[in-house]
């Protein structure tokens, strides 16, 4: 991604971040931002929490599969809103 924004040079490049908690160890992250083309590009990572560290990480294209994969991964509970 580093280069993709060296890349595009003075244009301005904005990328967004959102979390969501699944379960009491499992959150899903979202990251968001323009493509070259112009087009939103997304992706979501489902991380797995213990003691105050990531111990993993599963990276995603949709957020269906971030949310399908999440419940193996450990999660319980209704979803909410994280930060």
């Amino acid at each position: 991604m580093t280069f993709q924004i060296r890349k595009r040079g003075d244009r301005r490049v904005e990328v967004g971040l959102d979390f969501i908690r699944v379960g009491e160890n499992v959150i899903i992250g979202s990251t968001h931002w323009l493509g070259e083309d112009g087009r939103r590009q997304e992706r979501y990572q489902v991380l797995t929490i213990r003691h105050g560290k990531i111990v993993d990480m599963q990276g995603c294209a949709t957020r269906r599969h971030a949310e399908r994969l999440a419940p193996r991964t450990g999660a319980r509970g209704a979803h909410a809103v994280v930060g």
